[in-house]
């Protein structure tokens, strides 16, 4: 039984993708953001990376921090009917990856502002403030656990004779 009204169905049946679930994607894959929008626009006058990144090493570990919400990311794309019931079993889980990876980019963002002694910074400070606001929307989200259950059951063909 569905714990929210129809208004919260999409036309397959299933909850409704939340916004936050969308904006906690953009934040914690916001390196990846960064990396495709500066392969966009390539300038040679303009280094896009400096402007986010102190060194390489950053860059690296944003990579990496973000490539643990790639993952539900993926099993996101495939939320659809015509996917394999194999993946629900797997997007039920799918809200620990998220956690995992913002408690871990935030822990990175307080260790790079350790390395500045804690000298104020608003570029750190807008991000961590974000980070906070995903992880608490993760925690408390009752909708977000709901939109976890729930998958799409596969159409049924209407050429049966």
């Amino acid at each position: 039984m569905k714990q929210y009204g129809p208004e919260y169905w999409d036309k397959y049946g299933v909850y409704r993708t939340p916004i936050g679930f969308n904006l906690t994607l953009i934040v914690l894959l916001r390196a990846y953001f960064l990396w495709v929008f500066s392969a966009i626009a390539r300038r040679p006058d303009l280094d896009f990376m400096s402007l986010f990144f102190q060194t390489k090493l950053h860059f690296f570990v944003a990579l990496g921090i973000g490539a643990i919400a790639l993952v539900p990311t993926i099993i996101f794309s495939l939320r659809r009917p015509s996917s394999s019931r194999y993946l629900a079993k797997y997007w039920r889980y799918m809200r620990w990856p998220l956690l995992v990876a913002a408690l871990a980019d935030l822990s990175w963002l307080i260790i790079q502002a350790s390395q500045s002694y804690y000298q104020f910074s608003l570029y750190l400070a807008v991000q961590m403030v974000m980070l906070l606001w995903v992880i608490l929307y993760l925690v408390r989200s009752r909708y977000l656990k709901h939109f976890f259950n729930d998958w799409p059951e596969p159409e049924k063909s209407a050429k049966k004779a």
